[in-house]
């Protein structure tokens, strides 16, 4: 029990075999049993009594009531469903059951439900006519296997049936794989028209739900969940909508995705509403963009569906299409949603509507994440590149040209600038002194007959402090702030400061000489530069959020780097006062190897440059990556047979009494490692060399040999192929540096505040006469083009009538509701007033 897959496949094959339900005596899926026998008699020979009579005495003791029916709640009907699950998604009630499969029996939980207590709260309940302990092994009724058949003799059967027992019609599947699937749903993906208009007249539910596992998104079934508050199901909110079967769960959505003209008018003529949403919160038209089917989608547009809805990831169909790449069906509803001003000859003024277009939030100046520019210029597929065209690269030009060039600039010249003098302070530092003995002497002797004071300040500091009481009238000062104080005797050098035996011995802190006060004052200016870098870092993260702030650092590696090398700068003071100079030469090393690469940030930025930073990362993360995996494997494997083999290195040059540990090529694990990947570039002359001097010459030898062909020639060589095939797949891509140079506009756009992004946004848009804020464009357009102009504004003509009659059918089916309600309470329902007055 708790496996859903053991449990479906067990049901699948008993539907398919020969099982000992009842129910498939009647009728099974290999297009046989009692009911469909009597049913081919009767079709041949005119005689109906026969059938006739044995669905009243065979069929009706598994209906409720006769054939009348009766309510369940939702929540012990998700019950039936839920103890399929695994057991840490089993809720309190079946969890509680030892073996739910036979323990668990929904009569015992549910007692006769009155239509006064349906009316009051329809939701909360479920109309049910086929006994629930009869149904077959995925909880199908006689009707459901009559449709999957989809013959013209069980067709025949199914109409037989509902002839005597019309609610038949509302049951649906109740197993976790089809939970929902209606008989309605089954002739659309017949694709039968003519049952399906049966089925309608027979009052079938067009706003039936089919959410089963079967049903949904492939990466939404394993976060399938229930609760007993609603019965559809619940799942992750986050996916990409590929599902064999993913078709938007109500019959409409199902003629929608399947191209089923015919069957989508009939059943929105029955009262569907193209505004429902599934699960994802997919309507009609979120669905037609995901399976890319134009047609279909101007046919359920006109109809009056709102082209506005967002689903639960906050996408309109136009939003959806730019994060899934569909080109045809973005750019068919960009010609939707445009409002066109005036036309002269082949040009035309056309505004298009911003608030889902661009990243800018229209109200507060916030980064809207799901808006189409930040999905097309932050897409991974290719066909996202053949999104940026038309208003999308306009829009970016207008950004570019408005506020984001002269920022870009800037910050390139403060980073030069920062660089330079980062570049000067480095490479001016001074070296560590190293002075002979008899230098030493000298310049004691001169420390003792000389005054000056520089002299003795720069005798002292090569001077080790425990000869310092020797020397008279030796003057000793701070680097930092140059002041001489002198020592008249013996007694006062006693006196110094403790950190001077320090200090003494700490080269970065002289400031003697000119060089040395104009490299601490290039320290100085890039210490506070970093500082101002960081501090604008922390405020772009705060007004961006910090999740964003992160994807925003993704999409430029070297930007991360600066920042790191910027954090490393924070150090330096510290160490310099502590005075601790190797450890200080090290960050150096670390702060320039980490800054330089920022400038790869605005090559992206200049067309002549920008696609070779693209190749450089495309690489480095990709060949170099995968590459580097394999070359370790043969490197690690032959640098360690290397190390046994020259453990019995015997140098002949030196006595046998010598150790040659220090002229053997291979003394440690490390060494050899270093040395495999010298040879690997061809560098191996004193390693082979060495090989003869080991007392395994002949086997060191083959062993270099089988290493050359593996590595250097195969893998290099490889490693030279797919950097090849690389840099020709990005030439050839038409838009690859238009996008690196999109999203650098869109890099420095978050950097803006808020406030000032409004206020940008604002000097490139333009009002439209409803209020909302429009790009205005002059579009040169073909003749082909002004004809399927005419054919969208029609189009959007016959949408807004129809509009306006699918509000009145809500309208109709709201007081409906009302009515019947107040026909047994005497008293409008509250929820439908909060529902009007929301």
């Amino acid at each position: 029990m708790g496996n859903t897959e053991s449990n479906v496949t067990s049901g699948v094959k008993k539907q398919a075999g020969v099982s000992t339900q009842a129910l498939y005596k009647f009728v099974n899926l290999k297009g046989g049993g009692l009911l469909v026998d009597m049913m081919k008699r009767a079709c041949q020979t005119k005689q109906f009594a026969e059938i006739d009579h044995a669905i009243k005495t065979k069929v009706e003791p598994f209906l409720y009531n006769k054939g009348a029916g009766r309510y369940f709640p939702i929540s012990k009907m998700v019950l039936l469903r839920n103890k399929e699950r695994a057991r840490t998604k089993q809720l309190p009630e079946i969890r509680a059951l030892e073996n739910p499969d036979e323990d668990f029996n929904i009569h015992d939980y549910c007692s006769e439900v009155s239509e006064a207590e349906y009316i009051s709260n329809p939701s909360a309940y479920r109309f049910v006519c086929w006994n629930l302990n009869e149904r077959g092994a995925v909880g199908e009724t006689i009707l459901h296997l009559c449709l999957l058949n989809a013959s013209s003799l069980h067709a025949d059967l199914a109409k037989r049936l509902l002839k005597f027992y019309p609610k038949l019609i509302m049951d649906i599947y109740l197993s976790d794989e089809y939970y929902g699937e209606s008989v309605l749903h089954i002739a659309i993906v017949n694709e039968d028209p003519a049952m399906v208009k049966y089925l309608l007249d027979a009052n079938a539910d067009v706003q039936e739900r089919c959410c089963g596992a079967f049903m949904s998104a492939e990466d939404q079934k394993a976060s399938r969940y229930d609760s007993p508050e609603h019965e559809y199901v619940g799942v992750h909110p986050m996916t990409n909508y590929d599902g064999y079967v993913y078709w938007g769960e109500y019959p409409l959505s199902f003629a929608a995705c399947l191209s089923q003209e015919e069957c989508f008018r009939l059943v929105l003529a029955r009262g569907a509403d193209p505004d429902s949403q599934d699960t994802n919160g997919n309507t009609v038209l979120h669905m037609l963009v995901i399976y890319e089917k134009i047609d279909m989608f101007d046919v359920a547009y006109e109809v009056g569906t709102n082209i506005h809805i967002r689903n639960v990831q906050n996408l309109t169909p136009l939003t959806l299409a730019a994060k899934l790449a569909r080109v045809e069906m973005f750019f068919h509803i960009l010609s939707i949603e445009r409002e066109i001003y005036w036309q002269l000859g082949s040009i035309t003024c056309a505004a298009y509507p911003l608030s889902k277009i661009d990243t800018i939030d229209v109200k507060t100046g916030n980064i809207n994440k799901d808006s189409v520019l930040n999905f097309v210029v932050f897409g991974d597929k290719l066909e996202h590149l053949e999104l940026l065209d038309g208003v999308v690269i306009d829009l970016l030009k207008t950004k570019w040209e408005t506020f984001v060039k002269s920022r870009f600039y800037k910050q390139f010249y403060m980073f030069s600038f920062y660089f330079l003098f980062s570049l000067v302070s480095f490479i001016s530092r001074p070296g560590p002194k190293i002075e002979d003995e008899d230098e030493e002497g000298d310049a004691n002797d001169s420390a003792g007959k000389g005054n000056d004071s520089t002299t003795n300040a720069r005798l002292l500091y090569a001077t080790p402090a425990s000869r310092v009481t020797g020397i008279e009238k030796l003057p000793y000062k701070t680097f930092w702030l140059n002041f001489s104080e002198y020592i008249d005797d013996d007694a006062n050098a006693e006196n110094m400061p403790s950190w001077w035996a320090s200090y003494e011995e700490c080269p970065l802190m002289d400031m003697e000489t000119n060089l040395a006060k104009f490299r601490i004052v290039s320290e100085i200016v890039i210490f506070f530069g970093a500082i101002l870098y960081l501090l604008s870092a922390l405020r772009e993260a705060k007004f961006l959020g910090y999740k964003m702030f992160v994807e925003n650092l993704m999409t430029a590696p070297s930007r991360v780097m600066f920042l790191f090398s910027c954090c490393l700068m924070m150090t330096i003071p510290w160490l310099r006062l502590s005075c601790l100079t190797e450890l200080d030469d090290h960050v150096a090393v670390m702060i320039m190897l980490t800054t330089a690469p920022y400038f790869l940030f605005f090559c992206r930025g200049f067309k002549t440059v920008g696609p070779f930073v693209v190749m450089i990362y495309r690489m480095v993360m990709g060949d170099l990556i995968r590459f580097v995996s394999i070359y370790l494997v043969f490197v690690m494997g032959f640098s360690q047979a290397y190390y046994i083999i020259f453990l019995t290195f015997d140098n002949p040059a030196t006595p046998e009494e010598i150790d040659d540990t220090g002229t053997n090529p291979m003394p440690s694990p490390m060494e050899s490692v270093v040395a495999m990947f010298l040879m690997s570039l061809t560098n191996f002359g004193d390693y082979y060399g060495a090989m003869g001097s080991t007392q395994h010459e002949y086997e060191a030898k083959i062993l270099f040999f089988l290493f050359m062909v593996i590595v250097s020639v195969l893998l290099v060589n490889m490693l030279i192929a797919m950097m090849g095939n690389t840099y020709q797949k990005i030439a050839e891509i038409r838009n690859e540096w238009q996008r690196q140079w999109a999203r650098i506009v869109l890099v420095v756009e978050r950097s803006v505040p808020p406030a000032e992004r409004l206020k940008n946004f604002m000097q490139y848009s333009q009002p439209m006469s409803d209020g909302r804020r429009a790009l205005v464009l002059r579009l040169n357009m073909s003749d082909e083009d002004k004809e399927e102009m005419k054919e969208v504004q029609e189009m959007k003509r016959i949408h807004q009538r129809f509009s306006k009659k699918r509000q009145m059918e809500r309208e109709a089916r709201a007081k409906k509701r009302q009515e019947e309600y107040e026909k047994f309470f005497g008293a409008t329902p509250t929820s439908d007033n909060e529902n009007n007055n929301f």
